[in-house]
């Protein structure tokens, strides 16, 4: 009888080049602080003050969601979750401020991949695309070597409102 098993450390090789290959193809590379910084500088320099983006977000732990959130002056003035309007500050985490936070949680979150279910020996791969011109994100996804805890976040439509 042959084992079925396959050795962990192929296993991780295998997850990591599978990993590597999904992310060539969705134009993502390795999310890094500096990646991050130089993003929100440019966002900074050249952002503009009104806007309108729709997100959508997916993963294996939460339900698929469509975003859509007006800011102007940083400060979200219209937040609808899946077509429904929401009171609530909870739009501050979709503006480009707020996804930028999300994305430095997601930092943090990758010296403890134990946090987010990975098992000792393995580590959560974060992956980020940024417009060129604004440094806004284009483009998020996450996966965790060892356990099923893969976010994505797409940022589907931007409109600038003004300046």
């Amino acid at each position: 009888m042959v084992n079925s098993r396959v050795p962990p450390t192929l296993r991780l090789r295998l997850l990591i080049l599978l990993f590597v290959i999904s992310a060539g193809c969705s134009r993502t590379s390795e999310l890094t602080s500096e990646s991050l910084q130089s993003a929100e500088k440019k966002w900074e320099a050249t952002g503009p003050s009104y806007y309108r983006m729709v997100v959508e977000t997916k993963g294996d732990r939460i339900e698929p969601s469509k975003y859509e959130v007006t800011v102007r002056n940083k400060e979200v003035i219209k937040f609808l979750l899946n077509g429904q309007v929401v009171e609530s500050t909870r739009g501050q985490d979709y503006s480009v401020e707020g996804l930028f936070h999300v994305l430095d949680q997601e930092l943090d979150l990758k010296k403890k991949p134990e946090v987010l279910g990975a098992p000792p020996g393995f580590s959560t791969y974060p992956m980020a695309s940024f417009d060129s011109q604004t440094g806004r994100l284009l483009r998020f996804q996450r996966s965790v070597g060892g356990a099923r805890n893969s976010i994505e976040i797409d940022v589907k439509e931007f409109e600038v409102l003004g300046k």
